[in-house]
This record gives C-alpha cells, structure tokens and sequence, in this order.
C-alpha cells in the first residue's frame, strides 16, 4: 500500500511539473509572438500615409513666423507622427533665444501641435553690439529689422564677463520700466561706483538715480521734470539721490548773459 502511495505521488508530482513547463513554454511562446506581431504592426504603422504629418499647429508666435519654425525643427509633411522624437523637439524649441516656454504634443493621426511663450523685449543693452533684454534681464538675441529698435538702451558693461557685476543694476533699473517710463527714458548708464543715470528721451538730460530705491526717486524724477518742463525751464541735470530733495541745475537768464544754477 505504502509503495502504491509513493508511486502516485511521484506520478502527481511529474504531472504537476511538465504541466507547469508546457503552460511556461506556451506563455513565452504567446509573448513572443506578440511582441513580434506588435513590432510588425508598428513598421507597417510607422510607413503608413494614414499617419503622416498633414497639419502642424502652432500658437503662440508673433516675431516668429510658422514657416521658420517647422524649417528650424526640421519638419515637413513628409514626417511621420508616430516616429517623431518629440523630446529632442522640445529641446531644440527651449534653445531658440526667442522662446522663453514651450510645449509639444501629438494628436492622432496627423497634427502635430506645438504651444510658445516669446521672449518680449523691453530694452536693448550694448555690448558690443546691440541686443534685445526682456523684463527677466534675460539678453536674448541681437537686434532685427523685423522687430526694430525702439527700446530705451541700457550702456555700461564693455563684455559678456562684466554682465555678473552689473546685474543687480539692471534688474533694479528694470523694475520701473513700464510701457509709461519707456516714454521718457533714452538711456540706462550703468555705472558700478556712482550707480544708474537716466538719461531722456528728447532732451538728453542726464538724471542721477544711484543704486537703490530707484521707484522713488523715478517717481520724484517725474513730478519735477514735468514741473519743469510745463514752465519750459532749461534744465541741465537732475541729481534725484538724496533722501529729502531733488536738486536741479538749470540756465539762469540775467541780463549780461546765461549762467548755470543749482
């Protein structure tokens, strides 16, 4: 009875064990076909016209033209949705000096959609040459025909290597550059000792702001010099760095001639 028992058991015990590699080779069998299935429908995918890039959107462009983009990523109808690496993409996108944000996405089965935020120029800065300077004291691109060179102008830094140094003034400049100041405002000078000159739009006026509280003294700036202007006084230079005044020299008319005054 005991050998009659060992040998059932033996026997379960060998049925249990091919059992188990038949239904193990079956499942490699199954995944494996699958597998070569699907990367045979994915090759026929990848050559299919029913995929192909019929329409690219893009919004968010105003200084760049959608011809150039899909020229500078290398797009064309030909392209296929699916094979299209749109991380490599996107990296190319964030690297255009013109783009501060982006993004890029496929709708199936044929539009590729592509979102930008531009850089927006509030200023020029010379370097050398002249370059766009966006509210982020980014310095973006060299200056265009296409977008012009209506911007008030920050001077100072003779190179690129001096920009770390002057930093905290421009970012302290900038932060009365609205679209009202841009009005007024010629000229930035930046000056690591003495600090920030303003210098105006139609008179040349030289207007000495320092380093700090620039909001202020601009605002103080403001209410003498269009004071001033209304009574068509000749202003030489406003000095706006003192706490509790502005002080102004200006041309005193007596009659042997014109003497400047403070």
């Amino acid at each position: 009875m005991k050998k009659e028992e060992v040998k059932a058991s033996r026997f379960r015990t060998t049925f249990r064990l091919i059992q188990r590699t038949t239904w193990g080779f079956l499942l490699v069998l199954i995944l494996t076909l699958t597998i070569y299935l699907g990367n045979r429908a994915y090759r026929e995918l990848q050559g299919s016209t029913y995929f192909q890039v019929k329409t690219i959107a893009i919004h968010g462009n105003h200084v760049l033209s959608k011809t150039d983009l899909i020229y500078y990523l290398g797009l064309s109808e030909a392209s296929n949705l699916l094979t299209l690496d749109l991380k490599s993409l996107f990296q190319k996108l964030a690297s255009h000096p013109w783009i501060k944000k982006a993004s890029i996405h496929r709708k199936l089965p044929s539009t590729l959609i592509i979102d930008i935020e531009e850089r927006v120029p509030v200023a020029l800065i010379k370097i050398g040459e002249f370059y766009y300077m966006d509210s982020d004291a980014i310095i973006f691109a060299k200056i265009s025909k296409e977008v012009g060179c209506d911007f008030p102008v920050f001077t100072g830094p003779r190179n690129f290597s001096e920009l770390p140094a002057y930093h905290p003034l421009i970012t302290e400049a900038l932060s009365i550059l609205d679209r009202k100041a841009s009005l007024i405002i010629s000229e930035f000078h930046l000056d690591l000792t003495r600090g920030i000159t303003l210098i105006t739009l139609n008179d040349a006026l030289p207007v000495r702001l320092g380093r700090k509280n620039l909001a202020r003294r601009f605002h103080r700036f403001q209410t003498v010099y269009h004071y001033l202007r209304r009574r068509e006084i000749p202003i030489k230079a406003i000095d706006c760095r003192y706490p509790d005044r502005v002080v102004v020299r200006y041309i005193h008319n007596i009659s042997e001639g014109k003497r400047e005054k403070t």
